[in-house]
């Protein structure tokens, strides 16, 4: 942890929109008979489709909790999160600052780059 003492409270504001746009599909068969000119037969068909297109869009924002007194020009401030997990325990660690971190993959790539030799003055 980071053994700090002073902190501020916040909170997480999720804003999230859904539309759904729906479309409706007819299909209409009629048949007819007609036995005379005074009996007629008549089936009507129905069939309807719905099909629903779904657009979802959603976005999640960390605010900080304003420290100001005067109510009327207080607001919450938002700011970016940046996080990071151990990979050694998988421990989530959130900040409001970017930290410095090296991944092993990215420590294990540094190293090998910083023991290649440089031959270019070797023998002069």
């Amino acid at each position: 942890m980071c053994g700090g003492v002073h902190f501020r409270k916040g909170y997480y504001e999720i804003d999230v929109n859904i539309d759904i746009y729906p479309t409706a599909y007819n299909d209409v068969k009629v048949r007819t008979r007609g036995y005379d000119d005074v009996h007629i037969d008549v089936d009507v068909d129905v069939n309807t489709s719905i099909d629903n297109e779904i657009v979802e869009k959603g976005d999640i924002s960390f605010r900080l909790i304003s420290e100001e007194n005067k109510e009327f020009s207080r607001y919450d401030k938002s700011v970016d999160t940046y996080k990071y997990i151990c990979e050694d325990c998988g421990f989530i660690m959130s900040f409001i600052k970017e930290k410095n971190v090296e991944s092993i993959s990215e420590e294990k790539k540094r190293k090998q780059k910083e023991n290649t030799y440089d031959w270019t003055n070797f023998g002069k």
